[in-house]
């Protein structure tokens, strides 16, 4: 697992915080843990920690003020059940079901303080905890919950109805959801724990139709929705009422320390920084890969860094026989022929992880053999496209019964280093005799051509539960043939989602890995490190490796 702080203040705040009793000594390491510390050496750093009892434990939180998160994208509407993708808002305005905890990233209670599981493994009962209501004063209750569960598992509301393939049903029985299940289902709660599955008021959500999110939302969290501007600013407002968590690892139970939440879209990377140390933002996601070492020397600044829950990845047409791509000499040629640690230094300045296999080694069920795929070897990709009968031409290109070996790769321009990466992979095919031309597409177009069956198309993909992800990725974007999904593979889709124990859920996940990285279903190139900085002022911010954005709880400002 390969994961970074970058300068001691992210320690020292860490130390601060333990000897302030505002952590625990398990959140401790549990937090050092999420930072990629060892819990030997979390441990060695308690001991530091009781010399500043006295002094520490006079700093209390300061409530009020505003804190500002310099955002890396722009904002998109907070709706649980469509939208673009999940911004850090979710977590504001909405509530977990379940909700991944920082040390295990396995899931713990949080609106749902309990839950049961029949012995067969075919009903989950979900406790939902009592006195909760949603924002506009609507009570949260069993029914809700159920009716928000059978949106999410509608293929024709829910996006991803997918992850919902095995319930049957879903019902309220007094303060209980009861879920009803084909088959065992261990991977729900993999599922809950998730931005698209937090519950909302759908009476709101019916009366805004498409603008929900945008002109208005209801949830449960502690902030409410005041402003939402594209290119501008997403605007959050402590929720006075708000009626407390009970999220273990939550230090404020209460209403929110700050009384706004800002997130500002800063789109150019070389500004981020920029803003982070003129004061203007709190808190930065992922500056400038050139930035980070000069933001990790400056004592102002607490900069951690891990690789996200991401990946990008290149699909290669398997139904395209003509361009050989249902050969899997030749899509492992493609692969071999990738540099994928250039690519980790020339576009990330080396805050990125080569990927091998379809997850990041960070991952709590990685499975290491798939290291052994995917290694840069641009001499064996010439000869296994010699062994396939691709001969190279008298220009360079290789061909076969009278085809080149080249196409145009559909690209999402949204993601801007999706372009420089594929750039250099172009770069890189053409020393083995393959030319692979770049569209770069904003997010519509992309979609209507990645739906058309192009020869090849591109993106990253950002999700905090990745199994989930790479069955979207198989079966669906766009179809399974198209994706070459093998038995083996569409078997251990189904082996997660019919999994009855964790024990079969690692399995299930390691026979994935390895079958898509061996038969490169969709070849995965790099996964980005996620790089948080907040000024030393901030308080209670603690981005962990489990999920996608944090919780704002605990978060307060020195004013």
């Amino acid at each position: 697992m390969k994961s970074d702080v970058r300068n001691e203040g992210a320690l020292s705040a860490l130390v601060e915080d333990f000897a302030a009793s505002r952590v625990s000594r398990r959140q401790f390491i549990g937090r050092a843990a999420a930072m990629g510390i060892g819990a030997s050496a979390a441990a060695g750093l308690l001991a530091t920690a009781t010399p500043q009892l006295t002094a520490a434990q006079d700093e209390e939180p300061q409530p009020g003020g505003r804190f500002t998160w310099g955002y890396d994208r722009d904002v998109n509407k907070l709706d649980p059940v469509a939208s673009g993708w999940a911004d850090p808002g979710y977590a504001a305005i909405y509530e977990f079901t379940m909700v991944r905890h920082p040390e295990t990233g396995l899931p713990v209670a949080a609106l749902a303080e309990s839950w049961e599981v029949s012995e067969d493994g075919l009903e989950w009962r979900l406790k939902i905890r009592d006195g909760i209501t949603f924002q506009s004063g609507e009570p949260l209750t069993a029914e809700i919950v159920a009716a928000n569960f059978n949106v999410f598992r509608d293929p024709e509301q829910g996006q991803n109805a997918i992850f919902w393939a095995t319930v049957t049903d879903v019902t309220a029985d007094g303060s209980e959801v009861v879920v009803t299940t084909s088959s065992p289902f261990a991977a729900f709660p993999e599922t809950l724990a998730t931005e698209y599955s937090m519950p909302f008021n759908p009476a709101l959500r019916e009366e805004l139709g498409d603008q929900f999110g945008a002109s208005g939302a209801d949830g449960t969290g502690p902030f409410t929705l005041t402003n939402f501007a594209p290119g501008q600013e997403l605007l959050l407002t402590k929720w006075a009422d708000y009626h407390g968590s009970n999220v273990e690892f939550l230090q404020n139970k209460g209403p929110a320390h700050v009384d706004e939440v800002r997130f500002v879209p800063i789109l150019e990377a070389g500004n981020r920084a920029i803003e982070i140390e003129s004061g203007n933002v709190d808190v930065i996601t992922n500056p400038g890969g050139q930035d980070v070492e000069r933001l990790a020397a400056n004592p102002d600044l607490v900069v951690v860094e891990f690789p996200q829950p991401a990946n990008v990845i290149l699909s290669l047409n398997h139904k395209d026989t003509s361009l050989g791509f249902d050969d899997i000499r030749v899509r492992q040629a493609i692969s071999h022929a990738i540099d994928r640690e250039g690519i980790a230094q020339a576009v990330y300045f080396g805050h990125a992880t080569p990927t091998q296999g379809p997850i990041a080694s960070n991952w709590k069920w990685y499975e290491p053999g798939v290291e052994a795929f995917n290694a840069f070897d641009p001499e064996l990709s010439k000869s296994l496209l010699d062994e396939a009968g691709w001969a190279e031409g008298s220009d360079g290109v290789r061909e076969k019964d009278g085809v080149k070996l080249a196409w145009t790769n559909v690209n999402y321009a949204n993601q801007p280093f999706n372009q420089p990466i594929m750039e250099i992979i172009s770069e890189n095919l053409r020393e083995i005799g393959a030319e692979m031309s770049n569209e770069n597409l904003e997010l519509a177009a992309f979609g209507e051509a990645r739906s058309a069956e192009p020869a090849s198309w591109s993106q990253e993909w950002l999700w905090s539960s990745p199994m989930d992800v790479l069955i979207i990725f198989g079966r669906v974007l766009p179809n399974a043939e198209y994706n070459g999904v093998t038995p083996e593979l569409e078997q251990a889709f189904n082996d997660w989602q019919t999994a009855a124990t964790e024990e079969e859920l690692i399995d299930a996940a390691s026979r994935a890995q390895l079958e898509w990285a061996e038969q490169l279903t969709k070849i995965p190139v790099v996964t980005a490190n996620g790089v948080w900085v907040n000024r030393t002022s901030v308080h209670g911010f603690t981005p962990n490796q489990h999920m996608l954005y944090p919780l704002l709880n605990d978060v307060w400002v020195e004013q």
